[in-house]
């Protein structure tokens, strides 16, 4: 198993203190992304400088740890 679904996958069969340390273990490997990460990230998707600047400044509060999609050359 290897990316984001399999995780999705393997979470959602989980229940109990396997699900609970899975989770404490995530949080500790995790962090928010700064405000400037996630206009980047929008960025790197196709999102204009300004609209990015906004959506980033709306959802800092979210904790945002990734912003997934697919993959964009630079």
């Amino acid at each position: 198993m290897t990316g984001p679904a399999s995780l999705h996958s393997v979470l959602d069969t989980m229940t109990g203190d396997r699900l609970d340390g899975a989770l404490t273990a995530l949080d500790h490997v995790s962090r928010p992304l700064e405000v400037r990460e996630i206009e980047k990230a929008l960025r790197l998707h196709g999102v204009s400088k300004s609209r990015a600047v906004i959506i980033a400044t709306s959802v800092r509060k979210l904790g945002i740890i990734a912003v997934v999609g697919s993959e964009v050359q630079s």
